[in-house]
């Protein structure tokens, strides 16, 4: 399958006009629908409290939806882009933008930067993710469209590596160079097997892949900055890795390796769950 129907998720601020130009970029370069989804959270007063001016007028949170829906819209005439708009209050929000992915091929975020409303961004990012069973993908800023011909895969052997490796296969070039990095790896019979990333890469490469397994340590830096560093150095296109969640509550919280790359990275990183 290739992607035919991207959606990429903006707030109600005015940091964003490069994620949009790099959205569009990326959906021509894929000759895919693009789909803008403006979402506007209208603050209840206990979220109010915590995140904004502890008074606010409803009004103030619909004109600005409707300014940001006028501006995207027109830039949508011109571009050839659809332009939707969400609003609700936060937790109605959150259980909305999960339902709107599933009818995308993938779901695109721009880094932390490009909102005004940071701490949205990581919800809706995370309910998104964990929830839409869509694969979601941060871009870099001013990040060029190319071919996904060299990947570079975190893999600890779970069902959501599995899953975000099935989703980055779907946009891989034919015969594309795969790095398999495992970090702090052990054998496991109920995981990685005897030999960490080698039945893996053994799979990948009967379907044509270019693949080669490295088995890095950590040694006190995060699993996060070990795989994005290896990305960075090996000028890798894409860093795919699997999305979990550590807690069961509705209040889902990416959980160790994930949570570090959501905010943006050198390279697109695509996360599965």
């Amino acid at each position: 399958m290739t992607v035919k129907d991207i959606l990429a998720i903006v707030d109600t601020g005015d940091e964003d006009e490069q994620f949009l130009k790099d959205a569009r970029e990326f959906a021509r370069f894929n000759a895919a629908h693009l789909t803008v989804a403006i979402l506007s959270a209208v603050p209840t007063p206990d979220y109010a409290l915590a995140y904004t001016q502890p008074y606010f007028l409803l009004s103030d949170y619909v004109e600005a939806a409707e300014e940001k829906q006028a501006i995207v819209a027109k830039i949508g005439e011109r571009d050839g882009f659809e332009v939707r708009i969400l609003s609700d209050e936060p937790g109605a929000l959150l259980d909305k933008a999960p339902v709107q992915a599933r009818y995308a091929d993938l779901i695109l975020f721009g880094p932390v930067d490009a909102y005004a409303n940071k701490h949205l961004r990581r919800r809706l990012f995370e309910n998104i993710a964990l929830s839409s069973g869509r694969p979601v993908m941060v871009l870099p800023t001013q990040w060029k469209p190319r071919s996904f011909a060299h990947l570079a895969v975190g893999w600890n052997a779970t069902r959501e590596a599995t899953r975000a490796l099935g989703d980055a296969l779907q946009l891989a070039q034919t015969g594309a160079k795969i790095d398999i990095v495992v970090v702090d790896a052990k054998s496991s019979t109920k995981g990685h097997g005897s030999e960490p990333g080698a039945d893996i890469a053994r799979n990948l490469s009967r379907h044509g892949f270019d693949v080669t397994v490295h088995a890095l340590a950590s040694e006190g830096e995060t699993q996060s900055a070990v795989l994005v560093d290896f990305a960075r150095k090996q000028r890798a296109d894409l860093l795919v890795i699997g999305a979990s969640a550590h807690s069961r509550l509705r209040e889902l919280f990416l959980g160790g390796v994930t949570h570090d790359l959501i905010d943006g990275a050198p390279v697109p990183v695509l996360l599965g769950h």
